[in-house]
């Protein structure tokens, strides 16, 4: 079932707030970096030199996490941070509800505390991203020696899975600060030949999407059958183009050649590991998208971030590993790195191919 979205933060019960306590600690002097579509990064501004917390966080869900120019802070409401004076933008990711409260905030004199109480003049409308679904029936190798086919009845299959992944996991992840629409077209009247290594590279698929603009797509995704015998390399089911310029409509692009006995295998996924689509996407934005606009994502020595998980202590099966990187809630020493709902809400990867 899908998690429903709700702007009504009213049925929230008020008596589980309480009165939030000013919590008496030290902080490190730290900076958190964060940067949007268009806008410049921000330096937390901390004062070593003040004991007291200055400002107190309350929002209408208890243990909802807190945010503060975009990043993590490894804090739940309600809660205190130590703020030398300064503008700020305080987010709440709401625990039960997921979604995401937002508000600007200056402190003027750090020896005065503020509350700040977050409730529904504050709740977040979902940016919306638009998502190209290409079931495709029949493909063949470059050699002409093996053929694969799909029916469009499994397409649909495929295609509903799709939807699903990102409606139910990857818009309650981002605090549904992500709202996804999504598109299908079927390639049924002709065989598509793969590469030699049994690929379909964005510039094969240029000739099929002759009438795709930029700023039409934040992510098109191609969908065959890939394991048949030896005839198909069924090592992995899916790969990504890390540049999302790659396509000339500068949107996204992955392609997943899945399994023979589609039908068994994704109710199987689903209640298993269902990242397959996830994953790859992440590799979309992770990879080099988000970092090049300042957001810190975790990763390995050689760059790779969505393989990073074991890194940073997760284990299969991985969602809770693509979660934490989309909420931006992944533990890397004295910080949080990751994506987060204020980078989604900030800028999309259509916004990025019109530069805006």
């Amino acid at each position: 079932m899908r998690l429903k979205k709700t702007n009504d933060l009213s049925k929230v019960n008020p008596k589980r707030v309480g009165k939030g306590l000013l919590i008496l600690f030290f902080c490190m002097s730290i900076g958190l970096y964060y940067q949007g579509c268009s806008k410049e990064g921000g330096t937390e501004k901390l004062d070593s030199q003040v004991s007291e917390p200055n400002l107190l966080i309350i929002a209408p869900e208890l243990e909802s996490a807190i945010y503060l120019d975009g990043v993590y802070t490894g804090k739940t409401t309600p809660n205190s941070l130590l703020l030398e004076p300064g503008d700020y933008i305080i987010g709440v990711g709401l625990k039960d509800s997921r979604n995401y409260l937002r508000r600007s905030v200056t402190i003027t004199e750090k020896d005065n505390p503020v509350k700040v109480e977050l409730n529904q003049d504050d709740l977040q409308n979902p940016k919306k991203w638009k998502a190209l679904f290409i079931g495709i029936n029949d493909v063949e190798t470059l050699d002409g020696g093996c053929s694969n086919h799909y029916s469009t009845e499994e397409l649909d299959l495929a295609f509903d899975y799709f939807k699903w992944s990102f409606e139910e996991k990857v818009e309650d992840y981002s605090y549904n600060t992500m709202d996804w629409e999504f598109t299908r077209r079927d390639i049924s009247d002709q065989v598509i030949t793969l590469s030699d290594k049994k690929y379909l590279t964005p510039s094969m698929m240029e000739s099929h999407l002759t009438d795709v603009k930029k700023g039409d797509f934040d992510l098109i995704v191609t969908f065959f059958k890939g394991s048949d015998q030896n005839c198909f390399d069924a090592g992995f089911l899916g790969l990504a183009w890390y540049n999302v310029t790659e396509l000339d409509c500068n949107a996204s692009y992955f392609m997943v050649r899945y399994h023979e006995d589609i039908e068994d295998r994704i109710p199987y996924a689903k209640q298993n590991d269902p990242g397959v689509f996830i994953h790859e996407w992440l590799h979309t934005v992770a990879e080099r998208f988000y970092p090049n606009k300042g957001i810190a994502v975790p990763q390995l020595d050689n760059g790779q971030v969505v393989h990073a998980a074991e890194k940073y202590g997760y284990k299969h099966p991985w969602m809770k590993w693509y979660k934490d990187i989309i909420s931006g809630q992944v533990k890397d020493g004295y910080r949080y790195v990751g994506i987060g709902p204020d980078a989604w809400l900030d800028c999309s990867v259509r916004e990025g191919a019109l530069s805006q």
